[in-house]
């Protein structure tokens, strides 16, 4: 069902907010010193204004990504629940589209500290909405099952993305499930980016 149709007594759950404040922070702490480098090599000589370009796409993506964080919810309660997600996909789920909730600790990257992660299945075993740990606290993943009234299925064992998908593979994005395909595509972005961007500086060095 659609974002808009959900019901209005719904109680509204934030992610971490001290994550985006991380995140600013580190990526000023590494934006800041290789743009006055840049700015030092390029004035008055040097294609300056690449740089002014480079640093005004940067602030926009930042923008737009504290924006895009701040709006981002659920919203909970016994007839159902909903989420708005980070690039503004929003969905509705009522409860009776629900057949179970399952909380399961998993490891991410290459860390030894696993983090819980909550998911909202449908009656085939697969995701309908997900709440990652990196994001969400696990007593607002427990409160989503308090408040749909559902028992929680909680796995004993931590395991790793790759267990995760050998034994509920219908839990996992589309994306998790083909990491080859995805590796693939990122490689083609990013040679076509870099193609660009020498494109660009060749242009300007000759002009």
């Amino acid at each position: 069902m659609r974002f808009r149709d959900r019901p209005a007594d719904l109680r509204r759950l934030r992610p971490n907010r001290a994550l985006l404040w991380q995140a600013l922070a580190g990526a000023l702490a590494f934006l800041v010193p290789i743009s006055a480098v840049l700015y030092f090599l390029t004035i008055p000589d040097g294609p300056w204004f690449l740089v002014i370009a480079m640093q005004a796409v940067i602030i926009a993506v930042f923008l737009g990504s504290f924006l895009s964080y701040m709006r981002l919810g659920f919203w909970v309660g016994a007839p159902g629940i909903a989420e708005r997600g980070f690039f503004g996909l929003s969905k509705y789920v009522p409860r009776e589209e629900i057949a179970s909730i399952v909380l399961v600790n998993t490891y991410t990257g290459v860390s030894t500290e696993a983090v819980p992660q909550l998911f909202i299945c449908d009656h085939d075993d697969k995701q309908l909405l997900r709440m990652r740990g990196q994001f969400w606290s696990l007593a607002s993943m427990k409160l989503v099952a308090e408040k749909l009234d559902f028992p929680l299925t909680q796995l004993t064992d931590e395991v790793s993305k790759a267990e995760l998908l050998d034994t509920h593979p219908g839990l996992l994005y589309w994306f998790e499930r083909h990491p080859r395909i995805v590796g693939a595509l990122t490689s083609i972005a990013v040679l076509g980016a870099m193609l660009v961007v020498w494109s660009v500086y060749g242009m300007a060095t000759t002009a």
